[in-house]
This record gives C-alpha cells, structure tokens and sequence, in this order.
C-alpha cells in the first residue's frame, strides 16, 4: 500500500526534481536541456523552469560544459563508475529530503511545451505512485515504410487513467516516498546493478513497486519525443532489443522468484516455441510476420543464451 502520511504536500516546481543520466551523447542532451527550459510551468510557479538533476556516466566529466552553459542551475555530478543502474542510483541519492516526486528522462528524448505542467496536474489529481507519458519516436531519416505492417518498440497508445501496465524511465513521474530511507519514513528502493549492462533495471524496479502496491497512472497529454538513430530503425536492431529482453527476464526471474535454471530454460523454449508457431501461421496465411511474432521467438531465445552464458552485454563499456 502507498505511504500516504508522507504525502501531505501538492506536487510543484518547487518539490519535483527531474532525473536525467547521460553517457557521450552531449548534442542529444542539448536538445533535452533547450526543450525543458521551453517547457511552460504550471499557473503561480516560481521557478522558471524545473528542477534538475543530470549524472554523467562517462569515464570523465564530458557533458559538464553543456549542462553548465544551457543549464546553470542544474546539479550535475560526475559518476564514473560504469553502469545505468549506478547512475540511476547516483541521481536518487541526490535528492534532497523535502523532494515529493521525481521524473526520470532519457538523454535522447525531448518533452513537448506542456508536458510537465500535466505530469504534475495528473500526479496531483490521481494521488498515483507513478505516472508515465507517451514517448514518440523521431526517426533520423522518416519512418521506414515496414513500421506500417511490422510495428515499432512505443509508449503512446494509452488514454489517460488508471494504468495496469508497468512503467519504464524515459517519461515517468514517480512519488519520492518510494525512494527515500526508511529511516525517514521512505520505502528505500534502488535500482539493482544487476543490471548495469544488460539494461532492464528500470523494468525491474517497477515490478518490484507493483508487487508493493504501488499503483500507475497515465497521462495522454504529456508526451516527450525519442530521437531514433538510423542504426536502430531495423528490424535487425528490434530483434537485438527482444534477444536482450530474454537476458532481462531470465535475470528477473532467478534474481526474484528463485527460478531454477530448468526452469528458466522451459519458460525460454516456450515462448521460443510460441513465437515460431505465430511466425509460422503469419506465412501460412499470407500476413507479414509482425514485431510481436519476433519478440515471443527472440525473448525465449535470449532467455536460453543467458542460460548458456552467450548473452550480450550491451551497454558494457570497453574502458
């Protein structure tokens, strides 16, 4: 259940921190920094624009020069130990005690004029745990013309309300109970550095906050954009992600429920095994094979190499 004696504050410009962590990507976090200082704040706000923690994962301080000339005010701290989880967990220990809710961005992602004025009306107004938004993709050359038929990786399809689905970090408002120490009254969750390298750590931590209690809230009206390189506008790249996401699952089912590697590796060989039957019948009957179709197929794959010890670790760092 949700720790509501630690929520006797409205959500503001004042309370609400947003989270961002960057690894050698400055000109997309440019971006992300000139799209929040043009974002429009809520009626009576003090602060011109909002609060901001940025933490750079890269081997030094490479992003320091950006945040400093188009975001002054920002925190910014260097973490050098490698790792998302890691740095996730830097933003969060930044957080100042009389912070009431955070929002965690991706550095490639860009938010819309009216974005934070309704992330904190909607985590007002729904007394939610969290809150997530659409994320729509920018493609660098157009949106290729298989997306039509084969579908893309996208959060936008939701209508605003009650959301049973699980939430990731790259537009998500979350209520900064779950975060700080119990000492003070808080829940003490943190991302696992399990999965530093593997990616997943957001997925994980809110499953855990769903099998806590905590409850989700969509917001249609506020949406940031995803800058989508051409590398990853494949089918190719699609099938890399739904691989990786079977290391992810296998991960979370050992780490979690004590899954035996038996098993782990029957869930992988089922799904494997669905994902080739949906292939199969889409050929039969002269329909394109979809994302979803690759997915089941990928995922029980990838749930079989972390098994076998031939996952990729695909955010590992080669310095």
């Amino acid at each position: 259940m949700r720790n509501d004696s630690a929520r006797g504050r409205a959500l503001t410009p004042e309370n609400v921190w947003v989270l961002v962590c960057t690894y050698r990507r400055n000109d997309l976090l440019a971006q992300l920094l000139t799209s929040l200082d043009a974002a429009r704040m809520p009626p009576g706000a003090v602060r011109p624009r909002p609060q901001l923690i940025v933490v750079d994962n890269a081997p030094g301080p490479e992003a320091q020069h950006v945040v400093a000339s188009l975001y002054p005010e920002a925190v910014y701290l260097h973490q050098s130990r490698a790792g998302i989880a890691t740095a996730r967990n830097t933003s969060l220990d930044a957080l100042p005690a009389d912070a009431e809710a955070v929002i965690f961005l991706d550095d490639d992602e860009q938010v819309t004029p009216e974005w934070f004025t309704h992330l904190l009306s909607t985590g007002e107004r729904s007394a939610a745990d969290a809150v997530g938004g659409p994320v729509l993709p920018v493609f660098d050359d157009g949106e290729p013309a298989w997306v039509h038929t084969y579908g893309y990786v996208r959060r936008t399809d939701f209508p605003s309300g009650p959301h049973q689905r699980r939430l990731a970090t790259n537009n998500t408002l979350v209520r900064a109970d779950w975060f700080q120490s119990q000492d003070s009254g808080g829940r003490g969750y943190r991302f696992d550095e399990t999965f530093n390298f593997i990616g997943g750590s957001d997925s994980d931590l809110f499953e855990r906050m769903m099998h806590a209690g905590a409850q989700y809230w969509w917001c249609a009206e506020a949406a940031v954009t995803e800058h989508v390189p051409a590398e990853r506008a494949t089918k190719e790249w699609l099938r890399r992600r739904a691989l990786r996401g079977g290391q992810v699952r296998a991960a979370k089912r050992q780490l979690r429920n004590s899954a035996s590697g038996p098993a782990v590796a029957a869930e992988g060989l089922a799904r494997a095994g669905y994902g080739a039957a949906r292939r199969f019948s889409s050929r039969l009957r002269g329909r394109p094979v979809t994302y979803t179709d690759d997915y089941y197929l990928c995922e029980g794959l990838g749930m079989l190499q972390a098994l076998m010890g031939r996952g990729a670790a695909e955010y590992a760092r080669t310095n």
